[in-house]
């Protein structure tokens, strides 16, 4: 896990503006004191997959975006990650002495989560071979609320410590859920980590990498 130092300007809305050096410095430290507090896990779990639903245990996954991301598979890997209680503490704490500091640190975290669940999907991708890029619950017209039925699914909050409110935000924040394809035709899948902004419907986002998206373009 890592914290990409032009990912985390990108997500503060920089572009290519001279940073000083009292702001250059900030990023260093918030993001060594991240790595150093956070306490990655992550639970993954497969199931059999057949016309939007995960056999067996009555979930549906709702919305087009993502039964037509899964529709070339047959099983489906349920994933959970989180970062652990101890970032939302320190967020805390930052932003009440210095709102500076506590910016640069969420924006770390948000970077370094990312960075976690990417590692863990190239790991699986190796394992597998065939496996999709995760999508993830609120992308698209996938309902943010499945997260309840995807942390019950894994049992998130004994195993990770990490549940969905009654919004179906996660708790703690810097957490991620996603359901994975694993493609029926074995093909491997280019899994590119700037996909992410690629498959995003949300065009006029300020973190949008519109670099990588040129490219994929």
């Amino acid at each position: 896990m890592n914290i990409d130092r032009r990912e985390m300007l990108r997500y503060l809305g920089w572009r290519g503006q001279e940073i000083d050096a009292a702001t250059d410095a900030a990023i260093e430290r918030v993001s060594r004191l991240c790595l150093d507090v956070a306490r990655p896990k992550h639970v993954v779990r497969k199931f059999d997959y057949r016309d939007g639903a995960l056999v067996g245990t009555g979930f549906v996954a709702e919305g087009k975006d993502i039964r037509r991301h899964l529709g070339d598979c047959d099983r489906v890997l349920l994933f959970a990650a989180t970062l652990g209680a101890q970032i939302e503490r320190e967020s805390e704490r930052l932003f009440a002495r210095s709102a500076r500091d506590g910016l640069l640190f969420d924006t770390a975290a948000s970077c370094a989560i990312e960075s976690y669940c990417d590692e863990v999907c190239d790991a699986l991708q190796r394992e597998t071979g065939a496996l999709t890029a995760r999508f993830s619950c609120g992308y698209g017209d996938f309902p943010i609320q499945a997260q309840h039925d995807i942390c019950a699914l894994l049992s998130t909050d004994t195993k990770i410590g990490l549940c969905a409110d009654v919004g179906g935000s996660l708790v703690p924040r810097k957490s991620v859920t996603a359901l994975i394809g694993i493609k029926r035709d074995g093909a491997p899948f280019p899994f590119l980590k700037s996909d992410k902004c690629a498959r995003c419907a949300n065009k006029n986002c300020a973190a949008r990498d519109t670099e990588n998206n040129e490219k994929l373009s």
